[in-house]
This record gives structure tokens, C-alpha cells and sequence, in this order.
């Protein structure tokens, strides 16, 4: 079965890597052809079997008539059974206008209820002809869809897995040494784009609270967005700045995370099932997260690690200095990391939710598609 997947992402983030990992744990399975925009950095994250295919569509864009039109001409050719989008409304009307192929679209963010309103009669129309399924990466990403008008039978979610990095070996181990940091130090980070959703002001406000209690903390913050130099000054202004670390965009975080006491999550927007957290669980690191989102899905307080309401600043640093200062729950929440990975959030438990949905899709291309809304409720 040859399966298209179309991405506009021209930087490396979350939707990106879950891409790459679902591709790269079924490549043997399906035939699969990734499509990016021309000079999409994500290029570098496939496996050099995989096709991956630029082309000149608009980058980090759900919609371009051109798009279209262009894509069409491209499926007419290549005859894709499933053409699977991450945020391009473009490639599905494409390929329902050249090819026939059954169409999937993967929602990989999540907004406050009280945003989300309904579709227009004529949108939900637009949506529904292009759209044979949707997946969501989180419960409240559905929620959304289903405020929205897309009808709950279309929808199935799949929570992000991450591999497992208990098992692999980092390119090249790091030490608090490697950083200028004391060997002492007590690390705790974020992995995260530097932008508003993600709350990294929120982790600097709570973090004069947190070092007035544990002066040797460290915080890392791996990442890069437009906020960067706004939060290098916040850092300043709050008199922080020596216990902090902007280290940047970072390709393998994994070398950095090892290195983490706790992981943050500071998100206010956006989030569904993060793959940072994931990966953290995977190595048996409880997080402390935000309550919006998908975050509450991911971790349960007292179990895997603690929730704190978001934007406040206050309950993060109670949070974190909870832990730091309880080592018996600091290790029973360690332990229920990595019980929570290997349960709900490990690559292979999602790998093998997308290898039963790509087949129920290639029963659109054969003219069954009743039998995949049967075979969809049945995976749910």
C-alpha cells in the first residue's frame, strides 16, 4: 500500500519528530512518500529508505489554491492509496480531486474550549468531502473537532508515542561538566519551543521561589522561538539569570534530558500528548505540567508527577520544591514514570494504532468505505 504523508512544517517540532517515528517504525510495512515544502528542515529526520519529496508548496500553511493544484498534478501521477496530512487542507482536496485515495488528517494541537466554535455549514462540507478521518493526539484535541461540527465517528484518537530512551544510547553522553555546571547541581528543564503557548515565562516567574529553596537548581531550557531574547531579559529582570541555561535548538535532546531531576511542562496552549514528556517518562522522570490540554492525560499528581493550574507561577515552584523536598514521593513518582510509558505512551503502542488505521484506510481506495467507520470503533 503506498501511503503519502504531507507536511508544510519547514522547522523541526512536534508534529515533525511524531511524523518521522510513526514512518520510520512502519516503513517496512507500507510504502511510504513524505512530502515537504522546499527547505523544510524536517528533511534530515527521515530514514534514508523512506522517500521524502520537496516540493514548491507554501511552508507552514494549511491552504494555497496553487497547492492544490500543483499536488493534484503530482497525485495524478504517483497514485498514492492514503494521502495522510499534518495541517495541509491542500494535499486532502487534492488528492479527492485527482486520485481517489483515502485521506487522513492528524490534529496535533488542542485550544481552549471557549475558543472553539463551529464550523460554518459550508467549511464542515469542505472538511467533511476531504476528510475520511481524523486523528487527534489527545482527548481534548477531539473535544475540539467535536465542537467544532466534525461528526465523533470520523474521529480516532492516538496519543504520541516516543521511543524508548532507556534503550538508546545518545549520540555522545553529556555531563553537568560538559555545561559549566557544578556537579552538584540539581537539574530541572523544559523542551519547547521558546514562544508564548508554551509557558517558559511562567517556569522563570516561579524561579526565584525555587532556587530561594535549592540554590544549586539549574534550569535548561532547550528550544528556540521569536521569545528568546524576551526571556533572556525576564531571566535578568528576575535576578536568575546565573541558574539559567538557553541552550537553543537541539536536534537530540535526549543527552540533555538524562540529565534532568524533573521535566517541565508550562504549556497554556496548544498542548495534546507531548513528546518531550513522553520521552522523560520513558527514562522514569516525573514531570510537573500545566492542567491545559493534554497535559492532565498525561500525567496524574502524586503518580507519575504533579499538575499545577496554568500560569501560575506560584503552584509550579510549590511543585517542583514538593518533590525535591519529598524523596519518597520524589521515587514512587519516578517509578510511576515509567510505568505510565510503557502503558500508554511507548512508540510501539502508537506504531501499532497508525499500522491498523492505514489498513482500514486502504478499504476507502477498494470501495469499502462503510467497513472502516466498523473498524475505526473498533480500535477506539
Amino acid at each position: 500500500m503506498k501511503i503519502t504523508e504531507v507536511i508544510t512544517d519547514t522547522n523541526i517540532g512536534g508534529a515533525g519528530v511524531l511524523l518521522s517515528s510513526v514512518v520510520t517504525s512502519l516503513k517496512n510495512d507500507f510504502s511510504f512518500e513524505v512530502i515537504l515544502p522546499q527547505g523544510s528542515l524536517l528533511i534530515s529526520r527521515f530514514p534514508s529508505e523512506v522517500k521524502v519529496t520537496t516540493m514548491p508548496i507554501a511552508g507552514d500553511k494549511s491552504f494555497s489554491k496553487r497547492d492544490v493544484m500543483t499536488l493534484a498534478s503530482y497525485f495524478r501521477s504517483t497514485r498514492p492509496d492514503v494521502v495522510h496530512t499534518h495541517a495541509s487542507l491542500s494535499a486532502r482536496l487534492a488528492a479527492r480531486l485527482s486520485c481517489g485515495a483515502a485521506c487522513c488528517s492528524t490534529r496535533h494541537c488542542s485550544h481552549p474550549s471557549h475558543t472553539v466554535g463551529r464550523l460554518s455549514a459550508a467549511k464542515r462540507a469542505l472538511y467533511n468531502l476531504c476528510t475520511d478521518i481524523t486523528v487527534s493526539t489527545a482527548d481534548h484535541a477531539t473535544e475540539n473537532l467535536v465542537r467544532s461540527g466534525i461528526p465523533k465517528e470520523r474521529i480516532i484518537t492516538i496519543k504520541n508515542g516516543s521511543p524508548d530512551l532507556s534503550e538508546h544510547n545518545t549520540k555522545g553522553s553529556l555531563s553537568l561538566a560538559d555545561l559549566g555546571i557544578d556537579e552538584n547541581a540539581i537539574i530541572i528543564g523544559s523542551v519547547a519551543r521558546l514562544e508564548s503557548v508554551k509557558g517558559q515565562d511562567v517556569i522563570l516567574r516561579a524561579a526565584p521561589k525555587i532556587i530561594a529553596k535549592f540554590p544549586t537548581v539549574s534550569i535548561l531550557f532547550l528550544g528556540d522561538g521569536s521569545r528568546r531574547d524576551e526571556y533572556k531579559r525576564l531571566a535578568a529582570a528576575l535576578g536568575v539569570e546565573k541558574n539559567v541555561r538557553f541552550l537553543g535548538f537541539v536536534e537530540d535532546p535526549s543527552a540533555y534530558q538524562r540529565l534532568f531531576k524533573i521535566n517541565l511542562n508550562a504549556s497554556r496552549g496548544t498542548e495534546t500528548s507531548c513528546l518531550a514528556t513522553s520521552e522523560c517518562l520513558s527514562l522514569g522522570i516525573p514531570t510537573v505540567a500545566s492542567d491545559f490540554g493534554g497535559n492532565t492525560e498525561m500525567i496524574r499528581s502524586l503518580e507519575n508527577g504533579l499538575i499545577f493550574p496554568s500560569d501560575n507561577p506560584h503552584a509550579l515552584a510549590e511543585a517542583v520544591i514538593r518533590l525535591l523536598s519529598d524523596r519518597k514521593l520524589y521515587e514512587r513518582v519516578c517509578k510511576g514514570a515509567r510505568t505510565s510509558y510503557t502503558e500508554s505512551f511507548s512508540l510501539k503502542a502508537m506504531a501499532e494504532k497508525y499500522r491498523t488505521l492505514y489498513s482500514l484506510l486502504g478499504m476507502v481506495r477498494r470501495g469499502h468505505s462503510k467497513d472502516i467507520y466498523e473498524g475505526i470503533s473498533a480500535l477506539r
